[in-house]
């Protein structure tokens, strides 16, 4: 009996806690409205992230813009540019340094960033899932 009561109070509390979760928050990929290139692969886009990649499949030149800082930029480069924040922004510094490349453009926000990519072709962001931004599109990733 000790034991039934034990289990019905840890499946009745696993149960409240599954429904007392908010959803996820979720990062996209963003990029100007009218860019012709829809998908991309995560190998793709690690590419571009850390530089490797200048140029989209349309030949269009990538621009990359990140946040400066918080939990959708923190989240956004590890799962998809395989570093910490700190890593990602000395690993373009190295690059800056040793000739190889220019910093990210580098937003306070998700609104600038997101208006920032809405006026430049080629521009590459990335936002929360959960606001959709004028003038930009999701990137698509397999």
């Amino acid at each position: 009996m000790k034991y039934t009561r034990s289990a019905l109070f840890l499946l009745g509390f696993g149960l409240v806690s599954l429904v007392a979760m908010p959803a996820m928050a979720e990062e996209i990929s963003i990029v100007k409205e009218d860019h012709s290139v829809e998908t991309v692969t995560a190998r793709e886009l690690k590419r571009m992230l850390l530089g490797k990649s200048k140029r989209w499949k349309n030949g269009d030149k990538v621009v990359l813009s990140s946040l400066k800082a918080g939990k959708t930029h923190d989240r956004f480069i590890r799962k998809y540019a395989g570093k910490t924040p700190k890593q990602f922004t000395n690993y373009w510094r190295k690059m800056v340094f040793s000739g190889k490349g220019t910093m990210p453009k580098a937003f306070a926000n998700e609104e600038a960033l997101a208006s920032f990519v809405s006026g430049r072709d080629g521009a590459l962001g990335y936002v929360d899932n959960d606001i959709s931004y004028s003038g930009t599109k999701q990137l698509m990733i397999q």
